[in-house]
């Protein structure tokens, strides 16, 4: 039987429709992803360009920051060689002259804190103080550091196990103290070894090298009398639990780094040393440690500053103090340490070092850069 022809037509122009629109749903899809591949590029593109723009900032910022950061030291040496007798520039008088009393106050022995210069878009934040303000670590008697010990919370059962290793350290000898510690029967036992020095710390933070001290002993946190005493089998008592700052068995203890450094003569400058420094001083309690701050920070009838111009000074000025601080004190210094902080936007850097005055000329002992 002969089949319809119109049928047969029919039949060929609906699947040839079928197949065109098979294909043209696939150049679609195609098209599609084609568009969202491109678009992604396009997105990583801008998304790139945007990171590689914020980077080119950040270090602009970061070279600006570190520029000024290091004019604040040139600022330092100006104001030190001011100090020291260099006349101000341009022939202008005191009066005139911004910088005259932060000369003043480094001539006087005293520190300069928070001292803020505007430079170009950003600005330096100065510090300069006198180092003597803090405690030579290599020339603190067993009684000084208890004091230290004791004023920052540590509890004095804890005293000798911190004390004893530091003399061990510094000594020339390598007998121990009663709960010190030499090479050979401690640090050449430790993973890994190494030897107990016999001499002068160079950095304050190289007590973290000897048996029994903590980064809590030097910058604050929970004391561990663990961690102190170097065995836990050595503890005194597994009973003790101290409870003075918190409702658990834990001691939050103050840093002590603060009030420590490896230079001068071991004297305290009087005119800048802070609270705690001053509290180590032969008799020296909370009033007269605060008598002394409040009495430096005097002024006169001009409205200069007015610290302490000698030892004597200060005895005839603040009442009750012992005779016997005459040989620990000073109002002269030296030693400095200076913390320029340059920040450009939201980028900063800092640089501190530790620099020595002779004269007008500033040599620089130590130097560090910080992000």
């Amino acid at each position: 039987m002969r089949p319809n022809l119109r049928i047969v037509v029919a039949g060929l122009f609906r699947r040839r429709s079928e197949k065109a629109g098979v294909q043209s749903g696939s150049a679609l899809v195609i098209a599609l992803i084609t568009i969202a591949v491109l678009g992604i590029l396009v997105a990583s593109m801008g998304f790139e360009a945007q990171l590689q723009g914020r980077y080119a900032r950040y270090v602009r910022n970061r070279t600006m920051a570190t520029r000024y950061s290091l004019s604040g030291i040139e600022i330092a040496k100006m104001l030190m060689a001011r100090a020291n007798g260099a006349p101000a520039g341009g022939g202008k008088t005191d009066e005139e002259d911004r910088w005259h009393l932060a000369a003043e106050r480094l001539k006087l022995g005293q520190s300069i804190i928070g001292l803020v210069e505007p430079i170009g878009d950003g600005y330096v934040i100065l510090d300069i103080e006198p180092e003597p303000g803090r405690l030579n670590v290599n020339m603190l008697t067993r009684d000084e550091w208890e004091t230290i010990l004791g004023n920052a919370g540590i509890p004095e059962d804890y005293f000798d196990a911190i004390i004893d290793p530091i003399l061990d350290w510094i000594d020339a000898d390598d007998t121990s103290n009663p709960e010190g510690a030499e090479t050979e029967d401690y640090y050449s036992l430790l993973d890994p070894p190494y030897e107990a020095k016999n001499g002068p710390f160079d950095t304050v933070r190289e007590l973290l090298l000897v048996k029994g001290f903590s980064e809590p002993i030097l910058t604050g946190g929970t004391f561990d009398p663990l961690t102190v005493l170097g065995d836990p089998s050595a503890k005194k008592s597994s009973n003790v639990h101290f409870n003075r700052f918190s409702e658990t068995n834990d001691i939050v203890i103050a840093g002590i780094e603060g009030m420590l450094t490896t230079y001068g003569d071991g004297k305290i400058n009087i005119q800048s040393a802070p609270y705690d420094v001053l509290r180590t001083l032969p008799g020296v309690d909370d009033i007269l440690a605060r008598a002394i701050m409040e009495e430096r920070n005097m002024v006169d009838e001009n409205g200069d500053p007015d610290p302490f111009r000698s030892e004597a000074d200060l005895f005839n000025r603040v009442d009750g103090l012992e005779s016997s601080i005459s040989s620990k004190i000073t109002v002269n210094s030296n030693f400095y340490r200076i913390t320029a902080t340059g920040r450009s936007q939201n980028v900063e850097h800092q640089v501190w070092c530790i620099a020595y005055a002779d004269g007008k000329e500033l040599h620089f002992l130590r130097w560090v850069e910080e992000p």
